[in-house]
C-alpha cells in the first residue's frame, strides 16, 4: 500500500484538456458526449452540395475521417434525430450516434462500454455543439494535449473557509468555547506552458476562431464582456512519484493523475518583450456531482503502476494533429 510507503513527487510533466458536454457534465465521467437540443441551423458548416467532414476518435483507435451528407433533412432546422441519421449513414465504426433519453440532446456513444474516451473535431462537431462550442467558437470536444515536456508548471490553490467557533462567557469570565472546521471550498490552478496554442486559448478564453485555407489567414477574434458562451474544461495533470532517494529516469512506481473537473478562467501570455512568451491558464474549479450522485470536490488523484501507466496507453488516445488527421478516411 502506498499509504505506508515514503514517497517523493515530482512536479506535474504533462497536462490534458477537453471541453465538457453542454449542460456542464464531464465526459470523461459520463463517457459519452452530448450535443445540441431542439432545432439549429448548420447550412454555415456545409458545402453547397450539403457535405462536410467531422472526425471521430474512438479510445485509441485511428481517427475516422467521414464526409456526411444532410440532403435527406434540412439541415436549417435539423432534429437531434434527423442529425444522427445522417452521421451514422456515414459509416462511422466503434460508435453510434443517437438521441439521449434523458437531454433531448444528441449523443455519441462508443459501442464497447469499456471504451472510455470518445473525441470529435470540425467545424460541423462545433456546429452540432459538441463541447458546448458553435460554428466558430470551437472545433468540437476532444483532448488537448501538452505531453512533449512543455509543461513549466501547475500552481494550485486550494479553497477553505474560516473556522467558526462559538463561545459562551460565563458571569465570572470562564469561556466555553466550540470550534467547527472551515469547509473545503474550491481549487484554483495556474498552468504554464511554453506552446502559444491557438486551440487552449480558444477552449478557455472563448471567441471566435476561424480557420485559414491558402486563399485566407485564419483569425481569432477574442470574446467580448457580454458573449455569454459556456467555455467549461476538464484538465488532467500528471506528475511521477518516486520511492527511492536517488532516482533516475524509469525509477518512478507510480504516476499521479490529478482530475480537475468543470472549470472556468483564462488565459494570458506571459513574458517579457524580445523572449520567448509563454502561455499562462488560470482556472477555478468549483464541485461537482459524480455519477453516484454524490458531491466531490477537485483534483481526484490516481496513483498508476508503470504497467497500468502502460495499458492505459494515452498516448494512442491523444490525436496532436486533429486538422491534418487523415486516417481510415472514406
Amino acid at each position: 500500500m502506498i499509504t505506508t510507503k515514503k514517497l517523493w513527487e515530482l512536479f506535474e510533466v504533462s497536462w490534458l484538456m477537453m471541453r465538457q458536454n453542454p449542460g456542464g457534465k464531464s465526459p470523461y465521467l459520463q463517457g459519452y458526449l452530448l450535443g445540441f437540443a431542439g432545432v439549429i441551423n448548420i447550412k454555415d458548416a456545409i458545402d453547397s452540395g450539403l457535405n462536410t467532414e467531422i472526425k471521430i476518435k474512438v479510445g485509441n483507435e485511428s481517427v475516422q475521417a467521414k464526409t456526411v451528407n444532410f440532403t435527406s433533412c434540412d439541415p436549417a432546422e435539423l432534429t437531434p434525430a434527423d442529425a444522427a441519421e445522417a452521421l451514422n449513414a456515414a459509416g462511422f465504426t466503434g460508435c453510434r450516434f443517437s438521441v439521449d433519453l434523458e437531454t433531448g440532446r444528441l449523443k455519441l456513444a462508443p459501442n464497447c462500454p469499456t471504451v472510455k474516451w470518445i473525441q470529435i473535431y470540425g467545424d460541423l462537431a462545433a456546429a452540432l455543439n459538441f463541447g458546448s462550442c458553435r460554428n466558430g467558437e470551437g472545433k468540437g470536444c476532444y483532448l488537448l494535449a501538452s505531453m512533449d515536456g512543455d509543461l513549466k508548471s501547475v500552481a494550485e490553490t486550494e479553497e477553505w473557509g474560516e473556522d467558526n467557533k462559538i463561545q459562551n462567557e460565563s458571569p465570572l469570565g470562564n469561556i466555553v468555547t466550540y470550534t467547527v472546521p472551515g469547509k473545503r471550498g474550491g481549487t484554483q490552478i495556474v498552468v504554464t506552458d511554453r506552446l502559444a496554442s491557438r486551440e487552449a486559448k480558444q477552449m478557455i478564453n472563448g471567441g471566435i476562431w476561424l480557420s485559414g485555407d491558402v486563399d485566407k489567414p485564419e483569425v481569432y477574434e477574442p470574446p467580448v464582456a457580454s458573449d455569454g458562451e459556456p467555455r467549461r474544461v476538464d484538465v488532467f495533470t500528471f506528475s511521477k512519484v518516486f520511492e527511492k532517494n536517488s532516482n533516475t529516469e524509469g525509477d518512478e512506481k507510480f504516476v499521479r493523475e490529478r482530475l480537475y473537473i468543470g472549470g472556468i478562467g483564462h488565459m494570458a501570455r506571459a513574458g517579457g518583450a524580445g523572449n520567448w512568451s509563454d502561455s499562462e491558464y488560470t482556472i477555478t474549479f468549483g464541485t461537482y456531482m459524480g455519477n453516484e450522485g454524490k458531491e466531490h470536490a477537485s483534483p481526484r488523484e490516481t496513483d498508476y503502476t508503470q504497467a497500468q501507466w502502460e495499458a492505459m496507453n494515452l498516448t494512442g488516445i491523444i490525436e496532436f494533429d486533429w486538422a491534418n488527421a487523415e486516417c481510415s478516411k472514406d
